[in-house]
């Protein structure tokens, strides 16, 4: 009875010291990537003397999530291995247009959903086009952001627009996408300022 118990220890002792060595090589960190800070610029134009609220736009998944998504072809979805943006989607694009209000300066008051400031106008959405889609061989950023402009005091509808943005990437690295996203963020968040000052 004790020789086959001596077995199983050392046979136990043997399985934990190789678990202790490294075997195989450690799996590679996720990247975590941002979008490029917003390029809009400051304007010359005096702000509206109005309260602006944005809330970050609502999605599902696999939009509403922190893969940096890609479509090799018409109906399959992918993620790039390895790779994440810093938050979720959503929250990225949200976060990218507060900034852009913000810089343009156009909006005297520009505040977060979360803020317990009052505001006169909420600019609130859905996101659902989020993603690099390949077209040629190239990879082309995709975003589809349905947006409307909210009365705070009545709570109607002042305005709603879909905005659709595409990009091409300059490779097919996730450095180029990512830099892709950017652009495309760049020239939907331009679009919305505009819009949005025009019907406030």
């Amino acid at each position: 009875m004790r020789v086959p118990l001596l077995r199983v220890l050392i046979a136990t002792g043997a399985v934990i010291s190789l678990a202790a060595c490294t075997v195989f090589p450690e799996q590679p960190a996720h990247r975590i990537f941002q979008l490029p800070a917003p390029a809009v610029q400051e304007s010359s134009d005096k702000p509206v003397d109005s309260t602006l609220r944005v809330s970050i736009p609502l999605a599902v998944t696999p939009i509403d999530s922190s893969r940096i998504l890609v479509k090799p072809g018409a109906h399959e979805i992918r993620a790039y291995e390895g790779s994440r943006w810093s938050n979720r989607a959503p929250v990225v694009l949200g976060n990218y247009l507060l900034e852009s209000f913000r810089r343009d300066g156009r909006v005297a008051t520009v505040i977060t959903d979360t803020s317990p400031a009052r505001s006169d106008l909420t600019l609130a959405g859905d996101l659902t086009r989020f993603q690099a889609e390949y077209r040629d061989g190239t990879p082309v950023v995709h975003l589809y952001l349905n947006l409307q402009l909210i009365n705070e005091r009545t709570r109607e509808t002042v305005a709603n627009r879909r905005f659709e943005v595409r990009h091409p990437a300059d490779g097919e690295s996730v450095e180029a996408v990512v830099e892709a996203f950017g652009q495309a963020s760049h020239q939907l968040a331009r679009q919305a300022i505009n819009w949005t000052l025009d019907n406030i």
